[in-house]
């Protein structure tokens, strides 16, 4: 299990790779309760979500969905999710897991603010949904249901209210898995029969469950945007790659000021997707390096396809290189690898290697990695960096655990001499956390050799800082 906002969700099944693929293959079904869900209904409800929304939904024709991603005043995304407009005067709308709450307190405040005649009620904890997809969940489906689950009788993007496995359900033609896809809403109360419904009715098709991370490879091959991961703070529809969302003609919406400027300005910096030649999977959040010097962008997601037998990702680069069908020959910078450039031989970089931060109550090792104890109830999980995902499965369902591999640099120092120089902890009582050279790290010790961990911010400065204190004691 692993932590989604305030939701405990599977990270896999025990096999993430074969359970992505089984999507593509057959059928998988996965558990998508914590989406945050809302009615918005009344006689304005389709002007209130065309002044929220980017793109239109005044136009749209009931039991039809579209896809939205909602701004804050200042442009910037804030969530994405599905609106169903299931009659006249309702609509049904779906958030991000982590996004609920924020969504559910904007559009009330909003409603205050504009006092437009339409009420919105939570329905979050009340419904309960799940997503089949593969080339044999129609078959799947039609077992469940009488309803006609043809093209013409269930097109994508339809939704249709209907019975399944027994159950009233609102039945949603949608996926984000690059797959045919059937999400199914329901009363909460009847999650666990129609979950067991579905893998009954499944079982000679070789259905098989799936958790996020099989999920997250599915959706980057399908370049599908995870709000949060490939987006920040700053970041617009316009250069997140989607400016068919934003309807720049429609009288007003949140944040069209902002997208106008952009527009006006130019796009500076775009996401884009990639594949690695060299097959392999840069580290979320490394240097994206033009011909090895230049620094442009940043990877934010990747992940090795078995589909596609490719490494593939997104990143953030310049609009100017960014163009469709231009290509250009990058590095990707996995922290501090320029820094380190003509250091000596006693220190390298440790960057790649898996780490997993647990907490709880911690086992006495742990089978294919390396504990570190840093408290009694807290440690860091050494690895392969391949077998982290596997690995970060099994451990999250007896504890808190987070992959930091992305987030951590490692750096090796050997010679006890060179570490004295960087850091006032005991030497002789490692593993420790304290500071080195002001920056907080785990340190350990095999021998004469020492790894150090710590933040990718201080990557650079820590390198420098131990090249300088080695320089020193060979001058």
């Amino acid at each position: 299990m692993m932590w989604t906002g305030t939701w405990r969700r599977p990270h896999s099944y025990g096999d993430p790779e074969g359970e992505a693929q089984s999507v593509h293959a057959s059928v998988g079904v996965i558990d998508v309760s914590t989406l945050g869900k809302m009615i918005v209904r009344g006689p304005d409800a389709a002007e209130f979500l065309e002044r929220l929304y980017p793109n239109r939904f005044g136009d749209m024709k009931p039991m039809r969905i579209r896809y939205g991603v909602l701004n804050s005043d200042a442009g910037r995304i804030m969530d994405d999710g599905t609106i169903a407009r299931l009659d006249d005067e309702t609509f049904y709308v779906t958030t991000t897991s982590t996004g609920a709450g924020a969504v559910l307190e904007w559009f009330e405040w909003w409603n205050a603010v504009w006092g437009m005649d339409v009420e919105i009620v939570n329905v979050t904890g009340a419904l309960a949904a799940v997503n089949v997809a593969g080339p044999r969940s129609r078959a799947v489906m039609r077992t469940l249901t009488g309803i006609d689950l043809s093209n013409e009788g269930l097109s994508y993007l339809d939704a249709r209210d209907a019975e399944v496995a027994g159950v009233p359900s609102l039945i949603l033609r949608i996926g984000f898995v690059g797959e045919l896809g059937y999400e199914l809403h329901f009363p909460s109360p009847y999650g666990e029969h129609v979950w067991n419904a579905i893998l009954e009715a499944g079982e000679d098709f070789g259905i098989r469950p799936f958790g996020l991370e099989p999920q997250r490879i599915l959706r980057l091959e399908k370049m599908h945007i995870l709000i949060g991961q490939d987006t920040d703070s700053e970041s617009n529809v316009l250069e997140a790659n989607m400016p068919w969302i934003a309807k720049l003609d429609k009288d007003d919406f949140v944040g069209k000021w902002s997208l106008e400027h952009v527009q006006e300005r130019g796009l500076q910096d775009l996401l884009v997707g990639f594949e690695m030649e060299d097959g392999k999977v840069p580290l979320e959040g490394a240097q994206v390096v033009l011909e090895g010097t230049h620094p442009i962008g940043r990877i934010t997601s990747s992940r090795w396809s078995p589909e596609l037998r490719k490494a593939i990702g997104m990143a953030w680069v310049p609009a100017e290189i960014a163009e469709e069908g231009k290509s250009f020959r990058v590095t990707v910078d996995g922290g501090f690898e320029r820094a380190l450039r003509g250091a000596p031989p006693e220190i390298s970089d440790l960057s790649l290697t898996g780490k997993i931060e647990i907490r709880g109550d911690l086992p006495k090792s742990v089978k294919g990695g390396e504990l570190v104890r840093i408290t009694p109830n807290r440690g860091l999980v050494l690895c392969d960096f391949t077998k982290t995902v596997a690995l970060l499965g099994k451990l999250s369902e007896d504890l808190f655990a987070i992959d930091v591999s992305a987030s951590l640099a490692g750096l090796s120092v050997r010679g006890e001499a060179v570490v004295r120089r960087i850091t006032d902890l005991d030497l002789d009582a490692l593993p420790a956390a304290g500071a080195v050279s002001h920056v907080q790290a785990i340190v350990t010790r095999d021998g004469d050799s020492f790894a150090l961990w710590f933040a990718q911010e201080y990557s650079d400065y820590l390198a420098e800082v131990v090249i300088d204190a080695h320089k020193g004691l060979h001058r």
